[in-house]
């Protein structure tokens, strides 16, 4: 049975993962607990967990890596390729120019498969017959968040590929995100909104509906988890070791779920992993029980894109870069955006995260938020691309990248 975001019920406000992203970011930067930021009776709670050595958890890795793949899994038929593609002007007063988004997608695809013509590029991805899912990253809505354009041009870009928008499902996790970015039912009638959770007032208190959209037979289980008052339940339905895939993903397009998935990140900065792209929007998109993951997310994002559902069906990432976020992300800070005006394509996640990396630290060096003589620790500590490059995910440092630019008039 489908349920749109219509369907889905109202949010009682209250302490949410909007509310912890808000007041943690600083404080995961800096090493510290996420329970250090939201606590309201500190005396009352208990010990936090120590913080593990993410080179010592154990997880079930193992049996993602011995599930054979497909010939379209990551990193996808164009490793190590990443095209950017940069318009100035594509932004008037902090919003898209009708159209840009469209014709600078097109460009990308040309770029990245070498055709002459984009409808021939988005039929090396998708095939008429395939339901498909597009993943966007709402977080920081009109300021910072993925662009109403953007998804456009997707889904134009599908539709000319044979892909017609009853076979096309537009998600996200949360109802009142999903809400204030994205309303299919004005942009683009007849796209499936669809929603893995959403808020229940039971009982004066917010808890998750939508249960039954995940699948509990098939998880990331890691050695890490967190009592249930430093773990926001209300939206991540359960604590533990196991986070759930969505049936979404473990099922085909004639099954309820999706044959492929378009992944649309955000070029935005986090204060835990420095940046929040294409493998995040992931990892944290669409697993249960994923608070923990801040606790190990050098190896949390990477293993979890390292799954079946979402290594086997993400085929193509499309990075909006019309705005970036170049510090105190992810939740929106105006004063820190910029009119990037740019695009990124990529088969290959990984490959695009390590370019988003190098802009937004070269960014940050230029904004005066980070000294030169800083740059290579930051790398050395972010070693997250180099669990996704020797998962086999992309291209990091094993070979240069190759960047294929592309400027528009």
């Amino acid at each position: 049975m489908k349920q749109d975001r219509r369907d889905a019920p109202p949010v009682k406000k209250g302490i949410n993962r909007r509310g912890f992203l808000a007041t943690a970011g600083a404080a995961l930067a800096a090493g510290l607990l996420p329970s250090k930021a939201f606590a309201q009776e500190p005396a009352q709670k208990p010990a936090p967990p120590p913080r593990p050595d993410p080179l010592g958890v154990q997880s079930n890795i193992h049996q993602a890596l011995c599930q054979p793949k497909k010939p379209w899994s990551m990193p996808g038929p164009y490793p190590g390729i990443v095209a950017e593609v940069h318009q100035p002007g594509a932004l008037l007063n902090g919003q898209p120019v009708p159209g840009a988004a469209k014709r600078m997608l097109a460009a990308g695809l040309r770029s990245l498969t070498g055709d002459k013509d984009a409808r021939d590029s988005w039929r090396r991805f998708v095939t008429p017959g395939e339901r498909v899912g597009i993943k966007f990253n709402p977080v920081g809505h009109k300021v910072s968040g993925v662009t109403w354009d953007v998804i456009g041009a997707v889904v134009d870009g599908l539709e000319s590929a044979g892909i017609p928008r009853r076979d096309m499902v537009v998600w996200h996790r949360f109802n009142d995100e999903h809400a204030q970015t994205y309303k299919p039912e004005l942009a683009h009638p007849g796209v499936e909104a669809y929603l893995l959770n959403w808020f229940i007032v039971k009982e004066g208190k917010n808890t998750p509906g939508g249960i039954e959209r995940w699948d509990d037979k098939v998880f990331y289980e890691a050695d890490v988890s967190l009592p249930d008052e430093q773990n926001y339940l209300e939206e991540m339905f359960h604590g533990g070791t196991k986070s759930y895939f969505p049936r979404l993903l473990t099922h085909g397009g004639g099954d309820g779920g999706v044959d492929k998935v378009i992944n649309i990140p955000v070029f935005k900065h986090h204060g835990g992993p420095f940046i929040t792209m294409a493998l995040k929007n992931l990892a944290f998109g669409v697993t249960t029980n994923c608070p923990r993951g801040h606790f190990f997310i050098e190896r949390f994002i990477s293993e979890v894109c390292a799954f079946p559902p979402l290594r086997d069906k993400v085929v193509l990432n499309v990075m909006d870069g019309l705005r970036g976020q170049y510090d105190r992300g992810p939740v929106p800070a105006p004063q820190f955006v910029w009119p990037l005006e740019r695009l990124y394509v990529a088969s290959d996640p990984v490959a695009m995260d390590s370019v988003g990396f190098e802009t937004l630290l070269a960014k940050q060096i230029e904004a005066g938020r980070l000294a030169a003589d800083k740059a290579d620790a930051l790398r050395a500590k972010h070693y997250g691309l180099a669990v996704a490059e020797n998962l086999g995910l992309g291209v990091h440092k094993s070979r240069p990248i190759e960047t294929r630019k592309v400027r528009l008039g």
